[in-house]
């Protein structure tokens, strides 16, 4: 590496595709399906290195490509499956929420569009960040394979690597990572505040766009009653141009508050469902650890109880009894006693499980231990993340309140003026 390269500042950790390429969609069309005539949307994502060209000796990545949201949904998924430590970003609702957007319903409204696309783009750019989602080869071919492309992921068999028990949440156990029953915790109540949060602001909202449109009400008063005076004339005239200004004022500011503020606090209330799913699956993986612990040690309790048996047989004694009723039992006493040799076979047979069982314990062991690992890793990454995109959300969103009160001061300070000259 030279030097120049040596001093490059990294705003992204290093391995993030974001420190050399700036990923952007910028635009969508409406298109149809050959057979059944049925629309879709797509989206154009490019991809452009920001020095202009690839680093010496690799491959150029820019491109220009055309995705569905069924071919982000793809991308997702195996990125869940391959990487189920990581919080990997969560992408918008297929479906269309007509109460929170306040639009029609229509999935092609071109507001629901912007929203959509602004919220692929964030997924986009979330997972170009990450150190390691954005060195996946099927990620980065996401990018450049134009044909063939869902066809490679769905061969990589993603599908084996997901966890059947996940919709099941009824998994406990007996000892559950602090760490872990903590980071659910924290979901669940980043959950609460974002979605009270994203409900006060819309009620909130409402009000000042109907205050707002209210005032276009004084101004169609100031102008008929302008109609009928000749000296206060001109100046109930001004006075409903600066009530019809106020009026129109608000569907912008409100709009730009929606984009910047709720859309990104929505993103976060799906974040909250995404760690609780890295939850999840750690205690499905301490669960596994459990069971495979609790299986050795019933089959070196087995393979003990046997080999007492087998001795008190040789040595003439009495073999020891089992407390309570057992199949067992009931054999001994119908067919006699089992034979030194026969269990000798069997406790070789117990050998092998223990065995077994005892390398099972290490590898759910070992991957419990590194799922921890990487999980944490990232939690911690996600919570600095947090920091940072919150800090910017509220601060567009004081910004606009902002705006909005002092367009409504300015409106009535130029009123006042003017009602100085009638």
């Amino acid at each position: 590496m030279g030097d120049e390269a040596a001093k490059k500042v990294q705003y992204f950790p290093e391995g993030s595709l974001l420190n050399i390429m700036i990923v952007s969609i910028i635009d969508s069309e409406k298109r149809y399906t050959d057979i059944l005539k049925e629309p879709y949307t797509v989206y154009l994502i490019e991809t452009k290195y920001i020095d202009g060209g690839p680093p010496a000796g690799e491959p150029d990545m820019s491109s220009s490509i055309w995705r569905r949201y069924s071919e982000f949904e793809l991308l997702r998924n195996y990125l869940v499956a391959n990487f189920p430590a990581l919080i990997v970003p969560p992408l918008p609702e297929k479906r269309i929420n007509i109460a929170a957007l306040r639009i029609a319903a229509d999935k092609f409204d071109p507001d629901f569009i912007d929203k959509r696309k602004m919220a692929l783009e964030s997924f986009l750019l979330r997972c170009s960040a990450h150190p390691q989602l954005s060195q996946d080869l099927s990620f980065v071919s996401f990018f450049t394979q134009e044909e063939g492309w869902k066809e490679a992921v769905i061969a990589t068999n993603y599908h084996s690597k997901v966890d059947s028990r996940l919709k099941s949440w009824s998994a406990s156990a007996k000892e559950p990572d602090r760490r872990f029953e903590d980071m659910k915790h924290y979901a669940d109540n980043l959950g609460s505040n974002v979605a009270a949060m994203i409900k006060v602001r819309q009620r909130i909202s409402d009000i000042i766009f109907s205050v707002h449109k209210q005032h276009a009400t004084y101004g169609k008063v100031f102008s008929e009653w302008s109609s009928l005076e000749t000296e206060m004339g001109d100046g109930l005239q001004k006075s409903g141009h600066y009530m019809d200004r106020f009026a129109g004022s608000v569907d912008e500011a409100l709009d730009e508050d929606e984009m910047a503020f709720s859309e990104p606090l929505r993103e976060y209330l799906h974040f909250s469902d995404v760690l609780k799913g890295v939850a999840h699956k750690q205690l499905l993986r301490q669960y596994d650890t459990e069971k495979a612990e609790e299986t050795l040690t019933s089959k070196k309790t087995q393979r003990d109880d046997l080999d007492a048996h087998k001795q008190a047989i040789e040595s003439g004694q009495t073999p020891p009894k089992s407390g309570g009723f057992s199949f067992k039992g009931l054999s001994s006493m119908i067919f006699g006693a089992e034979t030194p040799e026969v269990l000798e076979t069997k406790i070789s047979n117990l050998d092998e499980q223990i065995n077994d069982a005892e390398e099972n314990v290490t590898t759910t062991k070992e991957e419990l231990r590194n799922f921890d690992e990487e999980a944490l890793k990232d939690y911690e990454r996600f919570r600095k993340q947090e920091v940072r995109d919150l800090k910017e959300v509220l601060a567009a969103h004081i910004k606009t309140q902002m705006i909005l009160c002092k367009l409504g001061i300015s409106t009535w300070q130029d009123v006042k003026e003017t009602a100085k000259t009638l």
